[in-house]
């Protein structure tokens, strides 16, 4: 599915360390705010005590960019509900039917269903059932829900249904994509496996810009920029392709692209970074936006949990975009996503 590429070794220590240097230095549109402080230093223990290799795994995953469906029991806990199940239930099947129900893979299932069933071919012909993600990066989850080697994953199938949503909207094939927070680079790994002449723009905050960049480079190679030291710290970023970049270097970037993307993270931002984030992408010359966010927001900031102290909601982003000379084309709730999430499409008018 994925065609591994030679590259050079980086060192990601030094990446990681320069963008922290440099974060801390930007203005503070682009520093983390009341919601990902906390989530900075848990995630930097992360990747120092465990490595980049089992990110998808690591115990702060699940909590800050990956997902993930049902409630996360454990092989061991599972094992000792089937084993209590078993003699109260019949069917040869279930073990089979409890575990199933206990990975929530129902849960994945319906969120491919709804996949292959929203997908407009016509306009953005896709073959939905070739691809899949990556096992680099150790999945604790990984649904097998055909008879391919490849799976799926909660971060894969959201944003599957992203694009999903924004086909039946398109003539074509878009070919050019923007995203901030973009986590380990999930989108990148959808577009860029299914169109090898794709571009793939992601900015994020470290250390998940050293982790998207490692994932990325293990997948696709030289094909994906980093922000590596052959890379200024300021001036003009003229990028010819895809790349991983911090996300205070956005206003540097001098490429143009056709779709933005932004997928649960500017609900967690507060209002005044969110309407930076939008002016800057709206100047990039985009056609189309898609964002799915909450449509009730992030919840409030306290001691006991980290959290915002305005939260920005899918309507608030949604008029932003309108101030800004886009037009809603379409919102998607249930069955395309679920609880409180909203997917909206916007066009420039």
């Amino acid at each position: 599915m994925h065609s591994m590429t030679e590259t050079a070794v980086l060192d990601w220590s030094a990446l990681t360390q320069r963008s922290l240097d440099e974060l801390a230095a930007a203005d503070a549109l682009y520093r983390p705010t009341s919601f990902w402080g906390p989530g900075l230093e848990a995630l930097l223990a992360d990747l120092r005590g465990r490595g980049l290799e089992t990110f998808k795994s690591w115990p702060t995953a699940s909590w800050w960019f990956y997902p993930r469906y049902g409630v996360g029991y454990t092989n061991a806990v599972m094992d000792k509900v089937v084993a209590l199940t078993q003699p109260l239930l019949t069917e040869k099947t279930a073990p089979q039917w409890t575990r199933s129900a206990l990975t929530a893979t129902p849960e994945a299932r319906r969120d491919f269903d709804a996949l292959r069933l929203a997908w407009d071919q016509r306009s953005w012909p896709c073959d939905l059932e070739g691809l899949g993600e990556s096992t680099v990066g150790k999945p604790w989850q990984y649904y097998r829900l055909t008879g391919a080697a490849h799976g799926w994953t909660r971060p894969y199938l959201n944003y599957a249904l992203c694009m999903a949503a924004l086909s039946r909207h398109v003539e074509a094939p878009p070919r050019r994509f923007l995203e901030i927070g973009g986590g380990f680079g999930s989108l990148g790994e959808f577009l860029l496996t299914r169109d090898p002449e794709a571009v793939y723009v992601n900015v994020d905050i470290p250390p998940l810009l050293t982790v998207a960049s490692w994932y990325l480079r293990e997948l696709f190679g030289d094909r994906v920029a980093v922000y590596d030291s052959s890379v200024a710290s300021s001036g003009r970023l003229e990028l010819a392709g895809s790349a991983v970049m911090p996300n205070y270097r956005l206003p540097d970037v001098t490429a143009e692209f056709d779709v933005f993307v932004n997928s649960y993270s500017f609900q967690e931002m507060e209002p005044d970074v969110v309407e930076n984030y939008v002016d800057l992408v709206v100047a990039r010359g985009i056609a189309w936006a898609v964002s799915l966010n909450s449509r009730l927001g992030k919840q409030l900031h306290s001691e006991e949990e980290p959290g915002v102290i305005d939260p920005v909601t899918s309507g608030r982003i949604i008029e932003m975009f309108q101030r800004r000379g886009f037009e809603l084309v379409a919102t998607y709730d249930s069955p395309l996503v679920h609880s409180a999430a909203q997917l909206a499409v916007l066009r420039r008018r």
